[in-house]
């Protein structure tokens, strides 16, 4: 029997076609999002300005601007009259505003102003309020703790304010009691040297165990 003559097609096909070619690979660079940018660096911490924040250890709320004031207003009566009673037998009531008597007058300055420091260190020390401090509700406290301040740092805190009063004829004073007013913290500047907060006294007290 005659065989068909071969083809060659039909022997490629029987001998199986070539493989397709591979596809070609997909642009995945259109598809895919690019790189994330780095973040920015982080900023430095900003420096807080010098006394604007309680230490952790405080957690009573400050006084009052006012506060304060009517205190010292209230506390300053209080002294002046009782070292004009003791100052006035040994000046002379009359020396004690007459020119011609200096020496009596500082003399009397002088007892007036040792009353201010025995009152304000024995209070501030044993309760941390005066008289003042305590019908406006606040009081004295250690900054690092909220602590008491002790008679120590007491007697310094008031020895500093009459210190820069009469160094600078009174100016240092009144920059002293100004101070809170712009200050963050209502701090006076003897409360800044001897580092003391004047806080409500709404809170536990700390000086109860004196």
């Amino acid at each position: 029997m005659t065989q068909p003559p071969d083809h060659p097609e039909e022997r490629a096909g029987a001998e199986g076609a070539a493989p397709p070619p591979d596809p070609a690979p997909e642009n995945t660079s259109a598809a895919s999002p690019p790189p994330a940018a780095e973040p920015y660096p982080a900023a430095p911490p900003i420096s807080e300005p010098y006394g604007q924040s309680a230490p952790p250890g405080i957690t009573a709320e400050l006084a009052g601007r006012w506060s304060r004031l009517f205190a010292a207003i209230i506390d300053g009566i209080i002294y002046s009259v009782i070292g004009w009673i003791i100052a006035a037998p040994f000046a002379g009531a009359s020396a004690m505003y007459d020119n011609k008597h200096l020496g009596s007058r500082l003399a009397a300055n002088g007892i007036t102003a040792i009353i201010a420091i025995i009152y304000f260190t024995w209070q501030h020390g044993k309760w941390g309020q005066t008289i003042g401090k305590r019908a406006l509700g606040i009081r004295v406290v250690r900054a690092q703790d909220g602590g008491p301040i002790g008679y120590g740092t007491a007697a310094w805190r008031v020895l500093f304010t009459y210190l820069i009063t009469y160094v600078t004829c009174g100016l240092g004073g009144l920059l002293d009691d100004l101070w809170i007013l712009w200050d963050s913290n209502k701090q006076a500047l003897h409360d800044k040297v001897v580092k003391t907060y004047v806080v409500k006294a709404d809170g536990p007290d700390p000086y109860a165990g004196n």
